[in-house]
């Protein structure tokens, strides 16, 4: 829609009685509650397999766990980073859909956002839970598609339950920056508190994704067993506080040089999975990136069924870790997504000239005696190719000698005529 369209829609959104003017934190004008009410979906046609929406995360997973190297400790949400690149996928045609959904292994859109939509909707018990929020902010000076509501802005809240906000990026980034950490801080219970510090010139648009993860363990550790240990390290040997079990049944493998073991968390099947290797001389970093993408997951699964086994010691370092992902676009390319950051970038539906500028994403992990918490989110930073047209600003500042006339503008006769050189 025009900026008269989106300026409309806003204000039905208004008059509907679908926002609010909240004083604390701003409020979307297009909730995804209205936008689930508004959206008819369109008939079925495809049927993913169940495990379809599973795959193609899991093989992003692998893709991005490869590309970001070896030496550093690594911790991010291919769960978010998918979810924003597929909502992105909602406004994009041409190459630049073609890119992102061989990126994300989405054969039918339609489908995939279904199964989207069904795990958004999952529910969990109050021990162990998966909070999913996603938003966008528009900019009111740009134009945008005239059936961006339809392609765009319904879909995106009826699959998504996104938000949808107004911001002033070019006028008044602060706020905007404001705007969307705040929301972010809230969507991840306060675990990470910015997402973004700089809005990219021209920027008319921000889809944003946040994850936040709670479980308790089936089986706590003990505090009293909890002790400091050395731990060996890549590059040295430095003294953590490992926690510690004894005797208890956990799901075990031993899959060639790689042993694994599944700490199960309350309520739900939700596990965490961890790998060694099997000698103790090996380097698990070395082996698990030797094995393909399918003997990861063929290694994944083989928790799921294995038997489960008394171990008579379970050692865990208690840790937290903090981590941003730095070039992410440059990652995101040698991965395939190349078009949708190009100024040819096909989001048409969304509006014309758009394209990526920026995604930032950042995840943060608690582990300790009790269980975990792990937050994520994603940002996703659109720009117009062509800089939004500058407001008219006009500066008449009589200060210097200056020409005058008096004229009757009736018959164009100019009946005084004056210069001022001096006063």
């Amino acid at each position: 829609m025009g900026k008269r369209g989106w300026t409309a829609f806003v204000c039905a959104c208004m008059l509907a009685g679908i926002t609010g003017c909240g004083d604390k934190e701003t409020e979307p004008v297009y909730p995804a509650s209205q936008a689930a009410q508004d959206y008819e979906e369109p008939e079925q046609k495809v049927f993913l397999p169940k495990e379809a929406l599973s795959a193609g995360i899991n093989n992003f997973a692998f893709q991005m766990y490869d590309e970001l190297g070896q030496q550093e400790n690594i911790f991010f949400s291919p769960y978010s980073l998918c979810s924003a690149l597929s909502l992105l996928d909602v406004g994009a045609d041409s190459e630049t859909k073609e890119e992102l959904e061989e990126l994300l292994g989405i054969t039918d859109l339609d489908a995939w956002n279904r199964e989207i939509k069904d795990y958004l909707e999952k529910q969990w018990t109050d021990d162990t839970f998966v909070i999913t929020a996603n938003a966008i902010w528009m900019d009111g000076e740009k134009e945008f598609a005239p059936n961006i509501e339809a392609d765009f802005l319904k879909p995106a809240g009826y699959y998504y339950h996104c938000e949808l906000f107004e911001a002033d990026f070019r006028n008044n980034p602060a706020d905007a920056i404001n705007q969307i950490n705040g929301w972010t801080e809230k969507n991840t219970r306060g675990m990470i508190p910015e997402i973004v510090n700089t809005i990219p010139n021209n920027t008319v648009m921000a889809l944003l994704n946040a994850v936040y993860f709670e479980g308790k363990w089936e089986t706590p550790f003990q505090k009293e067993n909890s002790f400091e240990e050395i731990f060996h390290g890549t590059q040295e040997d430095s003294p953590v506080e490992m926690m510690h079990q004894y005797r208890e049944n956990y799901a075990y493998v031993e899959s060639g040089e790689i042993k694994g073991i599944a700490l199960p968390y309350m309520g739900e099947n939700v596990v965490m999975k961890v790998f060694l290797p099997t000698d103790e001389g090996d380097d698990i970093i070395a082996l698990f990136s030797a094995l393909s993408h399918d003997e990861r997951e063929a290694l994944l699964d083989s928790l799921d069924d294995a038997e489960a086994k008394k171990i008579s010691r379970l050692a865990m370092p208690k840790f937290s870790m903090d981590r941003s992902m730095e070039g992410l676009m440059e990652l995101l390319q040698d991965m395939g997504m190349q078009a949708a950051f190009r100024e040819d970038a096909d989001f048409d539906k969304i509006g014309l000239g758009l394209y990526v500028s920026q995604i930032v994403h950042k995840a943060k992990i608690e582990v300790d005696e009790e269980g975990s918490r792990a937050a994520a989110a994603t940002a996703v930073m659109m720009n117009d190719c062509a800089a939004l047209i500058e407001k008219e600003t006009i500066e008449f500042v009589v200060d210097k000698p200056f020409v005058f006339v008096l004229q009757d503008t009736e018959t164009g006769i100019i009946l005084f005529m004056g210069r001022v050189n001096n006063l």
